[in-house]
């Protein structure tokens, strides 16, 4: 009675997975929020879910444990599709719990892409700190040999390093390609604001041409709008920093700009 009672549930629930599967593979959105909320819902049925979890469960208890993983490894793939970071953070919270305390379950191949993904989360938010908690936490290893843990890792060392040119030696996976392209435009962003501020402790002063250029800004319109945020001048060709007027020229502003390029510019093309 108790196996029927637990299959019943779990059968319901592994047939609507299938049915998001097939929308998630020809990426209709609207219907993968839909089902996943559905696919939730049916996961409250579920007895043996964390923290509840047995630490040697039966069959039917791990069938519960592994739909439910999966469920919420999808979850984090569609919340990066819609743009949602705050349940992308949600499922990750939630499956780090499996991942760290179901070690009776078979390992995941999403696993260590989906952590990757993370780490580049924290690292585009500029949440040095939290990034390296999070690095920790796996093997010395794993952080050398499993491409989506390495990506991130080498990255990151690069960016302290302030060695931008080599950010080229890490190699993004396919998977990156897609479901890390938001990460990476925020990352992106991050960087661009880093060498915004570095250029106004640097100079007093800098060409506007090779500012937009150093940015990675498209248009002179755009660098205005820009600056306008944050209280420079543009005129005559020149982009003046705010408050440094009693600040020397040390160096010429390409030295920064070849230094920083490098690094800003072909981020943009490893997706």
């Amino acid at each position: 009675a108790t196996s029927r009672s637990m299959a019943t549930p779990v059968a319901a629930v592994a047939a609507q997975l299938e049915k998001f599967k097939a929308a998630f593979a020809r990426e209709d959105l609207e219907a993968c929020v839909k089902l996943l909320a559905e696919l939730k819902m049916g996961m409250l049925s579920f007895g043996s879910l964390p923290p509840a979890a047995p630490s040697a469960p039966s069959s039917s208890q791990q069938q519960e444990l592994l739909l439910a993983r999966e469920i919420l490894e999808y979850g984090t793939l569609v919340s990066i599709k819609t743009v949602d970071i705050p349940a992308f953070e949600r499922h990750i919270a939630q499956l780090k719990v499996y991942y760290a305390d179901c070690g009776s379950l078979p390992a995941s191949e999403r696993q260590y892409p989906i952590l990757g993904l993370n780490l580049l989360r924290l690292l585009a938010q500029n949440r040095i700190a939290e990034f390296h908690t999070e690095l920790e936490l796996l093997p010395v290893e794993l952080q050398l040999s499993n491409e989506f843990i390495k990506f991130p890792a080498q990255l990151e060392q690069h960016i302290m390093e302030g060695s931008y040119n080599r950010v080229l030696s890490a190699k993004q996976s396919g998977a990156y390609a897609k479901e890390g392209l938001y990460f990476m435009d925020l990352l992106v962003d991050t960087v661009r604001d880093e060498i915004a501020e570095c250029s106004e402790k640097a100079y007093h002063s800098v060409s506007a041409a090779e500012l937009q250029t150093m940015l990675m800004i498209s248009s002179e319109q755009e660098l205005r709008e820009f600056a306008d945020q944050r209280d420079w001048r543009v005129a005559n060709g020149l982009v003046t920093f705010g408050g440094q007027d009693d600040k020397p020229l040390a160096l010429p502003a390409s030295q920064l700009i070849h230094e920083s390029l490098a690094y800003a510019k072909e981020l943009e093309r490893i997706v």
